[in-house]
C-alpha cells in the first residue's frame, strides 16, 4: 500500500514538472515573438527614414518638385517658378548618394523625429553658377538632415551644415 502512495506522489511531481517546463518554454516563445515583433517595427521605421532621404536625392535628380514636397515640411516645400527651382535644381545634372550610411538610424517605435548626416553627389551644368555653397560642375556634399514623424510618414523638417568637400 505504501507504493501506491509514493507512485502517486512521483506522477503528481512528474506533470507538475512538466506543466512547469511548458509554461517556462511559452513564456520565452512569447517573450521572443515580441522582441522579433518590435524589431521588425524598428527596421520598417527605419526603412521609412531612410526612403525619404533617398527620395529627396531622387528629387534633385529628376528635378521632381513633387517627390522632392512630399518628403519635406510644408515651410520647405517649393514651386515650379520658386527660386530655388530655377536656380539650383533646374540646373542639376545627376545627384547620387556616396556610401549610403543611411544604416546607422537606430529609431523605437515611439521616436518622433531624428537626426541623420548624409554625404551625396550633385552635378550642375557647366557654365551655370549655381547659387548658395554649391560650386560649377561635380560637388561631393556633407549635410545634416532633421526628420519628424507626421501622420506615420517621415519628413525632413530641416536641412542645414551643408559642406561642400
Amino acid at each position: 500500500m505504501t507504493k501506491k502512495p509514493l507512485i502517486l506522489y512521483l506522477v503528481i511531481i512528474g506533470i507538475s514538472i512538466i506543466i512547469i517546463l511548458t509554461l517556462k518554454q511559452s513564456i520565452e516563445k512569447e517573450k521572443q515573438k515580441r522582441l522579433d515583433d518590435e524589431a521588425s517595427t524598428e527596421f520598417i521605421i527605419e526603412q521609412n527614414v531612410q526612403n525619404s532621404v533617398r527620395n529627396y536625392i531622387t528629387a534633385l535628380k529628376w528635378k521632381d518638385v513633387e517627390i522632392y514636397n512630399s518628403v519635406v515640411i510644408d515651410s520647405l516645400k517649393i514651386s515650379n517658378h520658386s527660386y530655388y527651382f530655377t536656380k539650383i535644381m533646374s540646373n542639376v545634372i545627376d545627384a547620387k548618394f556616396i556610401g549610403d550610411n543611411l544604416s546607422v538610424i537606430h529609431l523605437n517605435k515611439k521616436d518622433q523625429k531624428t537626426t541623420v548626416n548624409i554625404k551625396y553627389e550633385i552635378t550642375f551644368v557647366d557654365g551655370i553658377k549655381p547659387e548658395g555653397k554649391y560650386k560649377n560642375g561635380r560637388n561631393i556634399c556633407n549635410v545634416t538632415m532633421d526628420l519628424v514623424k507626421i501622420k506615420n510618414k517621415w519628413v525632413i523638417s530641416s536641412i542645414y551644415d551643408l559642406k561642400v568637400i
